[in-house]
């Protein structure tokens, strides 16, 4: 991505708007908003750090010719997962997806538990949920659902799930978007109608908006090629067809379309939503993960349109040809753990015998990222700096997330109403910051406090060398950056 310069960026905000109110909270360099004023200083996205882990494998007779969509996430100190898988024996039919379980003690090693709720031909102790789900009219299978936890919701509905359902009676092609619900995660009812009428295919995403309480719906629609839109609803069971929000950008993703939004809302911070889609790109017939981000979960961008958040592996790794993220993300201190399926096989070699030669086989990994670290503002040894529109903030210090590499420094200043440097809060009086911390304060020749500025209007001013930073946050004396 080309350095934003400040003759191509101006913030309106500087110019005569209402001051951006953002209390005490944690604020992500997720798109321009806070350039108001910049040079030499880009977004730059964060490639995850693989583990090369083979957190699952097809080992089961119902996984006989590939694993599929997936989803993780933690509930009362355990880590689950729900995915698909198929077997030779069903395909391709209607009658050829296994919805499974698994689960974890420590987001590493997984158990396939023995359920005994489906027996599979002669086995009787499977990990499988269902085969076919839904009343009749409705009956089918399930294609890349999606589960979420939905905490407000009433205990028989804790367990939500969106996919592909087959609605015989909509005509051809029969494949809608169906809606799913659980008290347990394992005991599930299908509504008998689509919650969505569009033609469904990949993996969709859904979630409640901890923000507005309206329940999301992420997934696939027409745009340039195959892209993503979104829908939003009071009720689970019903959403108007979605919305276009998000597109392969013209110039920095030539000949791709996107498959599967994997999106959420952050947890660990407010106004913020990702998505983690894989980009295929038509001209190598390949799939990797990029990363969009949004502040509304409504508008959505492409902080680097280039950059690739889960790259494919090297030739010959079991990740060299299509990865899909899954959904869902796990914490552990700070780092953060997110799951993906990666396969040698391209996009158009998915055919049944190549998914059963061996060492075809698409397997679950785990990649991590430290904690908030996903897009940065970013400065090379040449130094950039920017400065920020009138903020209105809670606090008396000022904490950044910040990687600072060698030879580099980070040192930020308060800009008062005027637009003229606090006394003894100038960029000039800032201690250099160096090193790497996921919450660092700064510092000035007399100390740290900033509480004269809080909840009038002030700019923040950075100059960066080498560095990379990630958040900053206003925090109150004795509360520590989450």
């Amino acid at each position: 991505m080309p350095l934003i310069t400040a003759a191509l960026l101006l913030c309106a905000s500087v110019a005569g708007a209402e001051p951006l109110q953002i209390g005490n909270q944690k604020q992500f360099f997720i798109d321009t908003q806070f350039f108001a004023e910049v040079s030499n200083v880009a977004l730059r996205v964060c490639t995850a750090e693989k583990t090369g882990e083979q957190t699952l494998t097809p080992d089961r007779p119902w996984e006989s010719a590939s694993l599929n969509w997936f989803s993780v996430l933690e509930d009362a100190g355990k880590y689950r997962m729900w995915y698909e898988a198929y077997d030779v024996e069903g395909w391709p039919t209607s009658d050829d997806t296994s919805f499974c379980y698994a689960e974890s003690p420590d987001g590493v090693h997984w158990q396939k538990p023995s359920l005994g709720l489906v027996t599979y031909h002669d086995a009787e102790q499977t990990n499988i949920l269902f085969r076919m789900i839904g009343p009749a009219g409705a009956h089918s299978r399930v294609h890349g659902a999606g589960v979420f936890l939905d905490r407000n919701a009433p205990e028989l509905e804790r367990y939500k799930a969106v996919s592909q359902g087959i609605f015989a009676w909509l005509g051809d092609p029969p494949h809608r978007v169906a809606g799913m619900f659980s008290a347990d995660g394992l005991r599930w009812t299908r509504y008998p109608e689509p919650i969505c009428d569009i033609f469904a295919d990949s993996q969709y995403s859904a979630f409640r908006d901890a923000r507005t309480g309206q329940y999301v719906l992420l997934g696939r629609v027409g745009g340039r090629g195959r892209a993503i839109g979104r829908g939003e609803s009071a009720s689970f069971s019903r959403f108007e067809p979605l919305t276009l929000v998000l597109e392969s950008h013209e110039r920095d993703m030539p000949q791709c379309d996107i498959y599967n939004p994997a999106a959420m809302q952050y947890p660990y911070a407010e106004s913020v939503y990702f998505m983690f889609p894989s980009v295929y790109r038509h001209d190598t017939d390949t799939l990797d993960i990029a990363l969009a981000a949004s502040r509304d979960g409504v508008r959505w961008t492409w902080p680097e349109p280039a950059a690739r958040f889960v790259p494919l592996g090297a030739p010959g790794d079991f990740d060299s040809g299509s990865l899909y993220m899954g959904q869902g993300i796990l914490r552990k201190d700070n780092e953060l753990w997110l799951y993906y399926s990666g396969s040698p096989l391209k996009h158009n070699e998915a055919e049944l015998p190549n998914l059963t030669t061996p060492g075809n086989q698409r397997i679950y990994s785990r990649v991590t990222v430290p904690l908030d670290r996903f897009v940065a503002a970013a400065a090379g040894p040449e130094g950039g700096s920017f400065v920020t529109p009138f903020l209105l903030f809670e606090g008396d210090s000022l904490v950044l997330n910040v990687q600072v590499l060698e030879g580099g420094w980070v040192r930020a200043g308060l800009l008062d109403d005027q637009d003229q440097p606090v006394p003894g809060r100038s960029v000039e009086d800032c201690l250099p910051v160096a090193g790497d911390h996921t919450a660092v304060t700064v510092a000035w020749k007399d100390g740290s406090r900033v509480s004269s500025r809080a909840s009038v209007p002030t700019r923040l001013s950075f100059q960066l060398q080498n560095a990379r930073l990630y958040t900053f946050q206003f925090v109150r004396s004795g509360r520590e950056s989450r």
